[in-house]
């Protein structure tokens, strides 16, 4: 039954959403906004063809979401209305197709391709994402209603999120919620991408309406509740490093009572909240378990050995099958060791360096680095929104990777959905600084 409603989905509403928002442009802020919020419940609103459940990798199937068909529609839809306006190579395409074709190689070349060609459709659905986001923006010429249009999709976002967190915390009694995840880690990681910029844009939007900045406040406060009631360590230190730094990004330069204002709730609020969930965060800063570190240091030590014995990789996706295979690369492993099926490594620059050798440990690095420093090199000026909002990604680009360090929820559609918004709106905002800045070198000239 879930595959005929995919099928029809993709056959009757792809066409749909593509001339409903080639002839209505509130139709297209909404077709945008029901994307977004979608990635809340990727897991829900998915197919996997050819899927293997059983298996213990990051992707699982050839996964089919609806963010995958509502992005089709719009790219549809916008190649109908605005097609004189599309950027057929948005910033950094390059860089992603040779990483791309990378992974198409290091696949190819490896001994359980199936699971390869997994993660390279997934890869695939992710660029077209990218360049879905990015031509949004284009083709709204960067305007503030396009900008506000994605900041209402985080927006209700956090405000589901957090009332998910609420109802396990309180109605089911869930000690770690996990929202409409499978594991709670992967709540923080997917707010963190967007909880900074979203305080940073409701606390800087000097026109934002009076009901759109309280229930985006709302939505900042859930979230950060959300996170909290996950027990994530990682994740409660750099949310509220997020939250400070968002704070930081709207203060500085500016003498805004309503800031002021702001800032001062949100402490007070940050006070109270810690407050109601001291026990278990206390709780689980004291007695976290230590197999779950242990288990965690095996795994990145055979990811290590695997990157060292495969100059090329073992093969996208294929780290938990090799594991699972190879006596070598298991006899060290205590903690889990009686498992049918082996797990991932959590270091996500361990585990990308065990399935693509150390080069494509790098090319992912070089990526992360390219668009955080492109954020930042037309951010610091300080001065306008767009500017500040580019600061606020790269908070949340640098907190996700960092909890990379721990966690590989990266590899996941649901997150990865997050990062490709975040960096494609990071791209688009520096168009518009850009653009910005040649006009009024223009008006002064003249």
């Amino acid at each position: 039954m879930k595959f005929m409603i995919f099928s029809l989905a993709l056959i009757i509403g792809t066409p749909l959403i593509a001339g409903a928002t080639a002839f209505s442009k509130r139709l297209k802020y909404l077709a945008l906004i029901g994307m977004v919020v979608s990635f809340l419940f990727n897991s829900q609103f998915s197919i996997n063809i050819l899927s293997m459940e059983q298996y213990r990798g990051p992707v699982r199937g050839f996964e089919i979401t609806l963010a995958d068909i509502i992005a089709a529609g719009l790219i549809l839809g916008m190649l109908v209305r605005s097609g004189s306006k599309i950027v057929w190579k948005p910033r950094f395409t390059f860089l992603l197709l040779g990483f791309f074709i990378f992974a198409v190689v290091n696949v190819y070349n490896s001994d359980y391709q199936t699971y390869g060609w997994f993660a390279i459709w997934q890869l695939f659905r992710m660029g077209i994402m990218y360049w879905c986001i990015t031509n949004f923006f284009a083709t709204e010429e960067y305007s503030l209603a396009s900008i506000r249009a994605l900041m209402t999709a985080y927006a209700l976002t956090g405000l589901i999120l957090g009332l998910f967190a609420a109802k396990q915390k309180y109605l089911d009694g869930i000690y770690r919620i996990n929202a409409t995840f499978d594991h709670s880690n992967t709540v923080p990681s997917f707010a963190l991408f967007f909880l900074c910029v979203l305080l940073a844009w409701l606390v800087s939007d000097a026109s934002l309406k009076r009901l759109h900045y309280l229930l985006s406040l709302l939505s900042v406060l859930g979230m950060t509740f959300a996170i909290l009631a996950t027990g994530s360590r990682t994740g409660i230190v750099i949310a509220g490093g997020s939250i400070v730094a968002a704070l930081i990004i709207s203060n500085f330069r500016t003498r805004s009572m309503r800031i002021k204002g702001t800032t001062i709730f949100l402490v007070i609020c940050m006070a109270l909240g810690g407050l109601m969930v001291i026990d278990t965060v206390i709780d689980r800063f004291l007695n976290a378990p230590k197999e779950s570190e242990e288990a965690r240091n095996e795994f990145e030590v055979a990811a290590i050995m695997m990157a060292d014995d495969f100059t090329w990789g073992i093969g996208l996706n294929q780290y938990s099958q090799v594991l699972t295979v190879t006596e070598k690369y298991r006899k060290h492993i205590s903690v889990m060791r009686y498992e049918t099926q082996a797990g991932v490594a959590h270091h996500i620059y361990l585990l990308t360096a065990a399935e693509m050798g150390y080069r494509g440990m790098l090319y992912f690095i070089l990526i992360i680095v390219a668009f955080i420093f492109s954020m930042i090199g037309y951010g610091l000026a300080w001065k306008s929104l767009e500017q500040r909002l580019l600061l606020a990604l790269v908070v949340g680009l640098t907190a996700v990777f960092a909890i990379g360090l721990f966690e590989w929820v990266l590899r996941q559609s649901t997150v990865l959905y997050q990062l490709v918004v975040a960096a494609g709106f990071g791209q688009a905002l520096i168009t518009k600084v850009k653009r910005d800045k040649a006009l009024k070198r223009k008006e002064y000239h003249e």
